[in-house]
């Protein structure tokens, strides 16, 4: 209910062309319902996602032939000119959600794993930190951090946080 209420909080401050970009939907580990907005009472357009309803970045390329799962990022992040740390985070280490029908969304999240993940790449990478120097920064750094983004306890956030 306090995310409910703080979606309409925002929400009610922004303009009508500010929440067409704006994705409502956000999923958790657990499941959660948006109900249809005509009727409120009674949910028979129910849409359901849990955390199984997702696509890994290593599902890439896979799947039968005639469904194969094919990553896209944004196109906003499509091109080498563009932002290739968001690039990076996109194709290589979130979460896709999927559609009622089972196909990609284009919404994309990271898990407390794939996030550490993704960190302990880049302290590799950009700070030069490796084995138990990364373990010890890790383990020091990243359970805070994790908290201060993931504050609903959701076990995941959108992938535009990672910045």
């Amino acid at each position: 209910m306090k995310y409910t209420l703080a979606i309409a909080a925002l929400l009610g401050a922004m303009s009508v062309e500010q929440t067409s970009a704006v994705s409502v939907a956000y999923p958790r580990n657990t499941q959660y319902v948006q109900e249809s907005e005509s009727d409120s009472e009674s949910s028979d357009e129910e849409m359901v996602q849990t955390a199984g309803d997702f696509f890994e970045a290593r599902e890439n390329g896979t799947g039968p032939l005639d469904k194969k799962y094919e990553r896209v990022a944004p196109e906003h992040f499509s091109t080498g000119s563009d932002d290739l740390f968001m690039k990076s985070m996109i194709m290589n280490y979130s979460q896709e959600g999927k559609d009622k029908d089972g196909a990609p969304n284009g919404q994309f999240f990271m898990t407390e794993a794939q996030t550490k993940a993704a960190a302990a790449e880049v302290l590799g990478s950009h700070k030069g930190l490796d084995g138990p120097a990364k373990a010890e920064y890790l383990k020091t750094y990243f359970p805070r951090t994790w908290a201060h983004y993931d504050v609903n306890k959701a076990g995941m956030i959108g992938v535009e946080t990672m910045p």
